[in-house]
């Protein structure tokens, strides 16, 4: 089945096939062995992607997941050739819900801010650190924009979905 992730802003195109009981990801006609298992508390898992291993804690609806991989946060979306034939049709309507929001993907402990209100930011640009189970998480803009809003200083505990920032 055909699939279209976006990869903090970068969209691409995937298949999954299936072949001799092992499903395979084919990107730019490049196909790879595949194997992602649930591993330890909910929301992680194992990555195999060909010989390189990763594990990934993975939050929220599959339009809207936060991915945490080493100390690295990405925000993605995934959806199929159908949820993509029926936006095509009915247009895109949760474009914009999210009001331009960064919101936090797990609780913790702001460690660093690194934007304040004014700034203009670049999409991948670390806005701050957040610092959960003991590792530090960098908080990066899914998108350029200008920090409207800073609603953390360092010291701020927050909760898992508070908003951090807000771009325009």
């Amino acid at each position: 089945m055909k699939y279209f992730v976006t990869l903090d802003g970068e969209r691409m195109e995937i298949d999954l096939i299936e072949r001799d009981g092992r499903t395979h990801v084919v990107r730019d006609g490049v196909e790879v062995p595949l194997d992602f298992v649930p591993v330890g508390p909910t929301g992680t898992y194992s990555l195999l992607l060909g010989t390189e291993s990763r594990r990934i804690v993975v939050a929220g609806p599959n339009d809207d997941l936060l991915l945490t991989i080493a100390s690295e946060v990405w925000k993605a979306s995934v959806v199929d050739e159908r949820e993509e034939l029926l936006k095509s049709i009915l247009g895109d309507k949760g474009a914009g819900a999210h009001g331009g929001t960064v919101k936090a993907v797990m609780p913790g402990i702001v460690r660093d801010v690194r934007v304040a209100k004014g700034d203009t930011v670049k999409k991948g640009q670390a806005l701050l650190i957040l610092e959960a189970m003991k590792m530090q998480n960098e908080v990066r803009a899914d998108a350029d924009g200008v920090v409207s809003e800073v609603r953390v200083a360092v010291g701020t505990a927050v909760a898992k979905g508070d908003v951090l920032v807000t771009l325009e």
